[in-house]
């Protein structure tokens, strides 16, 4: 009996919308079970944790303010460090972690279309790493008591909007370039930490300039801003919706330039 000839490209069946949609769901389900359940997030849990301590040592002293939490516990401890740390670790292994691991190729061997693939991992990523923001941020401020309220408000807009930012970044950094974690951790101490000081408008390449912006005109009534006059001079901060139109056009940005890059890489490392 011959045998069957494959079948011709043209023959091949294309995934039904509704197939497509329902298979989107489940590699959402999926890769957020994976993520959350992950050394990532217990590193994260014990970062908050570090952050929380230095808070509540803080609410120890003679007179805790709202400004003083703002400007010298949050502005240091969370805005600088936390948000961008947790973005690395479930922004750069969203693509990052199963290329290094070699499981990629099953998610490039499946029906699902490399854009839809790439656009569901982003939503994974913004949920994962906007909620473990917006949670931890909660919670310091809860640990503040009632200076917190008030550092509540001033702070949460621009740390989600800059942690959606930042988990856009790492994932693209993740999905191109091999030990994307690495190269994140090496962009967020030179771009952010060390350019984000430095005087000049070099340090607009960094989302935390962009961040702080944001809270320093929210919190104008309690002068919340760089220490010192000379600082002031030199950080020259944008006002908020500039701050607000660059965060979400680089994060929309960011997130086109990944679906074309993951669509057309060749990733012959996986195999």
């Amino acid at each position: 009996m011959p045998a069957t000839p494959p079948a011709a490209a043209e023959d091949v069946i294309p995934p039904t919308p509704l197939a497509v949609v329902r298979a989107a769901i489940h590699l959402l389900g999926v890769t957020l079970r994976r993520q959350f359940f992950s050394r990532q997030t217990l590193i994260g849990l014990a970062l908050t944790v570090v952050c929380g301590l230095i808070v509540i040592a803080w609410s120890f002293q003679r007179d805790p303010t709202s400004k003083c939490l703002a400007q010298h516990v949050l502005g240091l401890s969370y805005i600088a460090f936390l948000p961008p740390v947790l973005a690395i670790g479930d922004g750069s292994d969203g693509i990052g972690a199963e290329r290094e691991d070699r499981t990629l190729i099953y998610l490039l061997m499946t029906p699902l279309p490399r854009p839809v693939a790439y656009f569901v991992r982003f939503v994974a990523a913004q949920l994962l790493v906007v909620g473990t923001t917006a949670v931890s941020l909660w919670t310091l401020c809860a640990l503040a008591g009632a200076p917190g309220d008030e550092a509540w408000s001033l702070f949460w807009p621009a740390s989600l909007m800059g942690a959606a930012a930042y988990a856009a970044l790492f994932l693209l950094v993740g999905s191109v370039f091999r030990h994307g974690t690495i190269i994140s951790l090496a962009y967020w101490f030179f771009l952010e930490v060390l350019f984000g000081n430095m005087p000049g408008i070099i340090k607009r390449v960094s989302v935390a300039f962009y961040v702080r912006s944001m809270i320093y005109e929210a919190g104008a009534d309690l002068d919340i801003g760089p220490a010192g006059r000379v600082a002031r001079e030199m950080f020259l901060p944008v006002n908020a919706d500039t701050a607000r139109t660059a965060l979400l056009t680089a994060t929309a940005a960011l997130l086109v330039v990944g679906i074309a890059a993951f669509t057309r890489r060749e990733y012959r490392d996986v195999s």
